[in-house]
């Protein structure tokens, strides 16, 4: 599968150019990642399983969806793009939560990121049709239950979950 360009930025997420997704991640250079949070507003999150044929973190919990900001996207377009890509979940509203820089490293990627976390609330009820391509599967967690993993079994999560929680993000309980 064949990634189209993404969009790099200097060091205050102002935008220099595009490049292949390879490119960037053997540079280190800087880059736009979306991540989305998908709630039941009772406290829950919706956390996907990626596939194993990710090329990073197979295997490991993620955010409910996640990826690149591409070539002429903005971070919301690219945000609402990943959720319908991943889970088939499309006309909701996207409310940012964070804006936050990360420098990770995965398996010889360098992973300089610029990540804007975006929240969305659904009812539970409603399916969800993971991809399979990208997706093994979905479960709703508590944020206990997400810290507890992260403590417990750092080697089942991804950098996003780690990098969400340690920046304080907390899932909305509505009444």
């Amino acid at each position: 599968m064949s990634h189209p360009p993404v969009v790099i930025v200097d060091d205050q997420d102002r935008e220099i150019g595009t490049a292949p997704l390879a490119d960037v991640w053997r540079k280190g250079t800087y880059h736009r990642i979306v991540r989305i949070m998908v709630e039941d507003g009772q406290g829950r999150v919706l956390l996907q399983k990626r596939s194993g044929r990710m090329h990073l973190y197979p295997n490991r919990w993620d955010n409910s969806a996640a990826g690149h900001v591409d070539e002429g996207d903005t971070y919301r377009q690219a945000a609402a793009r990943e959720l319908t890509e991943e889970l088939d979940i499309s006309d909701v509203q996207l409310h940012e939560v964070l804006r936050y820089r990360t420098n990770n490293t995965f398996e010889g990627r360098i992973l300089n990121r610029f990540n804007v976390l975006y929240r969305a609330i659904i009812d539970p009820a409603i399916p969800i049709y993971a991809s399979p391509e990208e997706v093994e599967s979905v479960q709703w967690f508590t944020a206990a239950e997400m810290k507890d993993m992260i403590a417990k079994h750092p080697e089942w999560v991804t950098d996003g979950i780690v990098d969400a929680i340690g920046h304080h993000y907390e899932p909305l309980i509505c009444t």
